[in-house]
């Protein structure tokens, strides 16, 4: 039996607070444009349209766009396969010519106004579960948190003259978690858990060396550091402590002197997995867009150097571009957890 090749094209979907409008914009789109991003940085989408003949109706800033990404088999009866790419809210219109074209960058619906607004608050004798739950509640979100991060004790926490946004950035980065918001919920969870808050698997990604157009790769020492060193402040003893995660030989000092003995270790324990997955780092420009990876997606590669398809890599940003030239996908990616060496903590 002879097999028959079947060629593939992009497909999209895009609806406007609700209404699908594709086939009016088929003909107008020139470029779509959307970059996903791990943690609170807000996902972003462009929408590049011909109006050359006037014709195109201008949307009022804070409408809902809704994006699905994918492809069609031709020749086949097969439905597109598309992957529901999110909900953006429009924030800036541009309109330009000759020719004349109109520009709509839109970002991630749920962050909203007051989720950036300063706020003053602080929590006592409680868990990390509790607080993001009090934050998610507030913004109208639901809260999908992993269990090992909710149950994390926090003794003191202050929210000082900051925003809801910046806390949970904060709290991303001293739990090294993914903290971020996307359809309608604060998620939060370890960096490289390659599950999702729910504990369903994320699923592997395999690239081969012939799906990517163009890589770089690069490796450094991270940063010459051998480990991590924070600083706490002991109240019975009258003195400043120290805690050390790896080795100590040429440790990266952290600024901040902490309040317990446990919020510097978990914040130089933090910091140590962030230097190692920053070890090392590979960009993936792919011809045939795959929009089914995006941010905290492990990857796997082959055909490269024997280092870079060793490593377990993982997804820190996704832009994919539909234009003329049909759908492509860029990825930057760090070192995943598999890779990540064993560590030792002292005191």
């Amino acid at each position: 039996m002879t097999s028959q090749y079947v060629h593939r094209q992009a497909a999209w979907s895009i609806t406007v607070d609700g209404v699908d409008i594709a086939d009016t914009l088929r003909p107008r789109l020139i470029i779509l444009d959307l970059t996903e991003k791990r943690g609170t940085d807000a996902d972003e989408l462009s929408l590049v349209l011909s109006d050359h003949d006037g014709q195109l109706v201008v949307p009022r800033p804070g409408v809902i766009i809704a994006v699905s990404l994918g492809w069609k088999d031709l020749g086949t009866a097969n439905p597109p396969q598309l992957i529901d790419k999110g909900r953006f809210k429009v924030d800036q219109l541009t309109h330009a010519g000759t020719p004349d074209t109109l520009t709509i960058r839109a970002r991630s619906a749920d962050l909203t106004r007051a989720f950036r607004q300063r706020r003053i608050q602080s929590w006592t004798q409680t868990t990390l579960g509790a607080i993001l739950n009090d934050l998610a509640g507030r913004n109208g979100l639901q809260l999908k948190c992993s269990d090992d991060k909710a149950a994390v004790d926090i003794a003191h926490l202050a929210q000082s003259n900051e925003s809801d946004a910046a806390l949970i950035a904060r709290l991303g980065r001293t739990h090294d978690a993914v903290a971020t918001v996307k359809a309608g919920a604060l998620i939060f969870m370890a960096c490289g858990a390659g599950e999702s808050p729910g504990g369903e698997p994320l699923g592997l990604a395999t690239i081969t060396r012939r799906d990517g157009d163009r890589h770089t790769w690069e490796s450094a020492e991270r940063g010459s550091y051998s480990g991590v060193i924070a600083e706490w402040h002991d109240r019975a003893g009258g003195q400043r402590r120290k805690v050390v995660v790896g080795d100590d030989d040429n440790a990266k000092k952290l600024a901040r002197t902490y309040a317990s003995e446990a919020n510097a270790r978990r914040a130089a324990d933090a910091e140590y997995k962030r230097l190692e997955r920053g070890a090392a780092k590979f960009s993936l420009t792919l011809a045939q867009g795959r929009p089914d990876i995006f941010p905290e997606k492990t990857v796997a590669v082959t055909g490269f150097k024997p280092e870079i398809d060793a490593a377990s890599w993982l997804v820190d940003e996704a832009r994919h571009t539909l234009n003329s030239s049909g759908l492509g996908t860029v990825i930057q990616m760090e070192l995943g957890g598999s890779a990540n060496t064993q560590r030792n903590a002292n005191t």
